[in-house]
């Protein structure tokens, strides 16, 4: 029996396991503009594409996949659109849509002409957006047309938009506060959030009761299966993957299964970034201290407990943190492991930054000069490269400015030090 566990690509049909309530909801909820949040890996392409798959068999609707990855402007939209219908060109070609419409690929004109042929077809048109995390910077660049395409995005009648992102999307927000009209986001139901799978659903992933060949497991492996990964799907196939044996079976969980690879541990850090600081440091209060009580939790970060109520509900239904008996604890088993090394990993540049200020102090005036211009010529390119990607800088080299500014100090006071001293 082959490994049937899939932790590359996007899932669909008999592959995709659960959210039938919420699958349920967007194709013939009262909403015509959902905005679904979860995090890196929670399954979202899946949930687009599983909400494709089913489109295609309700003669209501037609579905198109609009895919926005490395858009960086409302014409590459548009271009990206047009695209995207030819999946469904010559249905929409025999609808009557115009094929010169479509080789304008202007995502204004395109969208009213997509909508308005296919409810002269008596059909809805079904727009499925992924990777939405552009429309910030294109927002940011160009507010006036991006504001029409929100009209056309949340015009309703005729059609149906359910966008898919993560929490960076809030951004959003901010980037719209000078608009005179509705902020992007409004217009959008943004109550649904995907999180953990159902147990039942859990349950059936491990198993593969959709395949044609179900997995072997014993009752106690299931169990420790869901609690160690909280039922995070992309974490029940990775440990299921490690688990699975060439007789269809899985065997029993190993400390080392829970190693977190370099690829995991990057979407933890994505993860995080996309927190505020104020949810950052309850993760990590949490982290640090294991299952902790509420009140116990506002009072190790200085809050009143009233303060957590909301913060910890989303955190919860995002997976960051979880309930048990009464008590915060990490989402999952992974992530924990992932913060204790983060944190170990922190202890220890700690030490080692604890001693550098000693071994400054030992080089000449001159070396230490070319050190704070070589830092200063760095950051300048940071700097550069962060006001270029504007909202979309990368964790990472928000990371490299501060630790090159600590770095630029640190050498300053060496500096400082050695003056001090050749002039005494």
């Amino acid at each position: 029996m082959r490994n049937p566990y899939i932790t590359g690509p996007y899932v669909l049909g008999r592959r995709h396991y659960g959210r039938s309530d919420l699958l349920d909801r967007l194709l013939h909820g009262e909403s015509h503009a959902y905005w679904v949040i979860g995090n890196r890996r929670i399954g979202k392409t899946s949930l687009l594409r599983q909400l494709e798959t089913l489109a295609l068999t309700d003669a209501r609707l037609l579905p198109v996949f609009w895919d926005m990855q490395g858009c960086d402007s409302i014409e590459r939209l548009g271009c990206y659109l047009a695209d995207a219908i030819q999946e469904r060109l010559d249905e929409l070609l025999a609808l009557g849509l115009s094929i010169e419409i479509v080789r304008e690929e202007n995502v204004l004109t395109l969208l009213p002409a997509l909508r308005r042929t296919i409810a002269r077809a008596d059909r809805e048109l079904l727009l499925l957006c992924d990777e939405t995390e552009v429309l910030l910077n294109i927002a940011g660049a160009e507010p006036e047309l991006a504001q029409r395409l929100h009209h056309e995005l949340t015009y309703g009648v005729g059609q149906r938009v359910v966008a898919v992102s993560t929490r960076t999307i809030y951004q959003m927000h901010e980037v719209c506060r000078s608009w005179p009209t509705s902020p992007f986001l409004t217009g959008f139901d943004m109550s649904q959030m995907l999180g953990s799978l159902d147990v039942e659903s859990a349950r059936a992933l491990i198993l593969q009761t959709q395949a044609d060949e179900q997995v072997h497991v014993d009752p106690e492996v299931i169990d420790a299966l869901c609690d160690l990964t909280n039922r995070h799907p992309y974490l029940l196939q990775l440990l299921c993957a490690r688990l699975f044996q060439p007789d269809g079976s899985l065997r029993p969980i190993d400390d080392a299964d829970l190693a977190v690879d370099p690829l995991l541990g990057g979407f933890f850090q994505n993860d995080l970034s996309a927190l505020s600081d104020f949810e950052r440091r309850i993760v990590a209060s949490v982290a640090e201290r294991g299952a902790i009580d509420e009140a116990a939790l506002a009072d190790s970060i200085g809050e009143a407990p009233g303060q957590l109520q909301r913060p910890l509900s989303e955190l919860d239904r995002l997976g960051y943190l979880r309930q048990i008996d009464g008590r915060r604890a990490i989402g999952n088993r992974f992530l924990a492991n992932w913060l204790a090394g983060e944190r170990q990993k922190a202890s220890s540049e700690g030490v080692r930054a604890a001693a550098e200020p000693a071994q400054m102090r030992g080089q000449d005036t001159a070396a230490l000069i070319a050190q704070v211009n070589d830092r200063r010529s760095r950051l300048v390119e940071l700097e550069v490269i962060r006001a270029r990607e504007l909202l979309g800088v990368s964790a990472q080299v928000l990371a490299e400015i501060r630790q090159t500014e600590d770095e630029i100090r640190e050498l300053r006071a060496a500096l400082a030090a050695n003056l001090n001293e050749e002039s005494a």
